[in-house]
């Protein structure tokens, strides 16, 4: 029994397939039965008639036990679901708060003796502090990309794109003065689309600094439209470029034990950009670094409104 549930569960093909070899059967078998005892044509037309009610009747109660089959299936499968859901947010909250408290104590306890060491054991005790603010920053990229992943996304909502990306350079320039920030974008550029645009582009910019192992680092952002609604957003970087197998992971969406990123800033901005509908690529920049390429979709059909942009020359600030 579980075999056969297990077949017709396995594709609608293999529905279709035994509900079309049934009908074959029942049609053969009976006719040549009517034909076979049935006397008169009065006869035959009757039970012909009989025959399909009863094939209607045999039919519905199949198509009903697959359809509760399946049912109870989904059923079962999204109750474990949402027993998992709920066992890892636990798991991760706990997690946090007790990774919270053990690097609250680290990093006390290495600022103490950065304040008592010099010279060489001084740099470990740096070194420990700094270590330790990775793994904060790990912890609360963790949340928001687990809030990115189980949460629902926000409606979509008209941004002003241009405006968006300036206070984020904006804000970029004055964190890092020795980075070198160029942009090259419409006069005005709005899209709808989910506000949280914005928190993939802070970890694009983040990651471009971040790993750039140039003295001045440039980071360079573009904007263009590319037809159908569509709109294209580079964040480009000078930097040793993301690794291949990196590249791999991101570009499918998945890790295996030997196939696996570093960090989840790219992660954060892949998810959601793809819970927007947009798709993510990481190309190679000229003459170095990489060039991550956010490509955000169309308005839905209702209420569509193109992007509305204006071209003009780039724009290059240097903080």
């Amino acid at each position: 029994m579980r075999s056969l549930r297990r077949f017709f569960a396995g594709a609608p093909f293999n529905v279709a397939a035994a509900y079309g070899l049934f009908g074959v059967v029942w049609i053969v078998v009976t006719d040549r039965l009517v034909a076979a005892f049935a006397e008169t044509s009065m006869q035959a037309a009757r039970v012909q008639t009989v025959k399909g009610w009863i094939f209607v009747g045999l039919s519905s109660i199949v198509v009903y036990g697959l359809v509760l089959s399946g049912q109870r299936d989904l059923q079962a499968t999204n109750e474990r679901l949402n027993t998992a859901l709920q066992q890892i947010n636990i798991l991760h909250r706990i997690l946090r708060h007790n990774l919270r408290n053990s690097c609250n104590v680290i990093q006390g306890n290495a600022e103490l003796l950065s304040g008592e060491l010099s010279g060489e054991p001084e740099e470990y005790a740096e070194t420990i502090a700094a270590q330790n603010e990775r793994l904060v920053e790990l912890s609360e990229k963790s949340k928001r990309l687990r809030d990115v992943v189980f949460e629902d996304s926000p409606p979509r909502r008209h941004v002003d794109l241009v405006s968006l990306i300036d206070d984020r350079l904006a804000a970029l320039r004055e964190a890092n003065p020795n980075a070198t920030v160029e942009a090259d974008l419409p006069d005005r550029l709005e899209v709808e689309t989910d506000p949280r645009i914005g928190d993939a582009l802070d970890e694009l910019l983040e990651n471009a600094l971040e790993h750039n192992d140039a003295d001045r680092p440039t980071v360079r952002v573009e904007v263009r439209s590319a037809g159908s609604g569509k709109v294209v957003i580079d964040v480009a970087d000078d930097g040793p470029g993301i690794p291949e197998i990196e590249r791999q992971v991101l570009e499918k969406g998945f890790e295996a034990p030997l196939f696996h990123s570093q960090g989840l800033g790219l992660w954060i901005a892949r998810t959601l950009v793809v819970h927007m509908g947009g798709t993510f690529r990481i190309v190679d920049n000229e003459p170095r670094g990489s060039v991550v390429r956010l490509t955000l979709p169309p308005a839905p059909e209702r209420g569509r409104s193109r992007p509305r942009s204006c071209p003009r020359p780039p724009r290059t600030q240097k903080a």
